[in-house]
């Protein structure tokens, strides 16, 4: 199998590289476009911050993306590619999409975005030109497959989040970093009202909690039994999953989740999960036996005081959510094996 991917490649927590990663693993010969490879300009600002305000302004291909596809495509015209793999390519010309079935009409073009893209703050006007021109559509929200048709998408099918097995896995942590990254209770990322409340909520009754988080979490650095601490990545990140007693897993209100990357990457690394209760986190994990939910404050406060006191049902349900990954395929590798499956079978 022939592979063009593109996305943006930058960072190693990044999960469209992990993405990358598994393709790179799958293909028999892959070349990749990094959409990300400058530095967002100015200009990309303005017109993303206009596009949001209802104008039709496409963004600028600050990476000279779209130039880089139409020479790999060009060039592989011998023998052309079976995939053109496009992670979230906000900035990826309709034109580059004829462009490509012109010069390689088997080729099939792909769409991946771990966002909900009938939302306008994911989108952009190049994406929503495009939509139709794509073969098929992955997407991680169920719940959005209508909505994508309705935008023009030929073909929506939903993916759950995956994690990176080179990545996401237990680790032997000292005690150097279990004190260092971990802690009774904690959280890592972006601040949102909804968890913010749930966190403030644990720490006035009691309960010590650390996050890692910039941006507004660093106006809460004062208040009792509350830890803030910028950002961590790479390698800290996954260890810190794991180095929680508890990790909480918030989904994000402004997307209308019912699963997010923290679903599988918390498992996978070990962690002991606690998550906000939906119908997708209960069909991914056993609820006590592989991961904990909660579906109100008073019960995360509850399970939190229980967990805490019963270390070894703690471990045990830890130990149970990485069997789960394992055993039901939740990588990106075997995720991305199954998507390209898809891809080939119903070309």
């Amino acid at each position: 199998m022939k592979i063009l991917s593109i996305g943006s490649f930058n960072g190693l927590s990044n999960t469209c590289l992990h993405r990358n990663w598994a393709l790179k693993e799958i293909a028999e010969e892959i070349d990749m476009v990094n959409i990300r490879e400058k530095q967002t300009s100015w200009l990309y600002r303005v017109a993303n911050w206009l596009f949001q305000k209802g104008l039709p302004i496409p963004l600028p291909d600050d990476s000279n993306a779209n130039k880089k596809i139409n020479a790999f495509v060009k060039k592989s015209v011998n023998r052309p590619y079976d995939i053109v793999w496009i992670d979230k390519g906000l900035m990826i010309n309709p034109d580059t999409l004829r462009n490509i079935k012109k010069v390689s009409p088997s080729t099939r073009i792909v769409s991946y975005s771990p966002d909900n893209m009938v939302l306008r703050h994911n989108q952009s006007l190049n994406y929503l030109k495009g939509i139709s021109l794509y073969d098929i559509h992955f997407t991680t929200k169920s719940y959005v497959i209508d909505k994508l048709k309705g935008l023009g998408a030929r073909r929506a099918v939903f993916t759950n989040k995956h994690y990176e097995h080179t990545f996401h896995y237990p680790r032997d942590l000292s005690k150097e970093e279990l004190d260092r990254l971990g802690g009774d209770v904690g959280f890592i990322g972006i601040w949102e009202q909804e968890r913010c409340d749930s966190i403030l909520f644990l720490a006035k009754n009691g309960i010590k909690v650390k996050v890692y988080g910039g941006g507004k979490w660093q106006e809460y650095n004062n208040i009792e039994n509350l830890e803030i601490l910028p950002a961590v990545y790479s390698e800290d990140y996954s260890k810190a999953l794991q180095a929680f007693k508890i990790s909480l897993c918030f989904l994000r209100k402004i997307n209308a989740d019912l699963q997010t990357s923290r679903s599988m990457e918390i498992p996978a690394c070990g962690g002991f999960m606690l998550a906000e209760r939906t119908s997708e986190h209960l069909e991914l994990f056993s609820e006590g036996l592989e991961a904990e939910f909660f579906s109100s404050n008073s019960e995360l406060l509850q399970k939190c005081r229980y967990y805490l006191q019963h270390e070894n049902e703690r471990k045990q349900i830890a130990i149970g959510g990485v069997a789960r990954c394992e055993t039901s395929g939740y990588s990106n590798r075997d995720a991305v094996k199954r998507m390209l499956e898809i891809v080939q079978l119903n070309g």
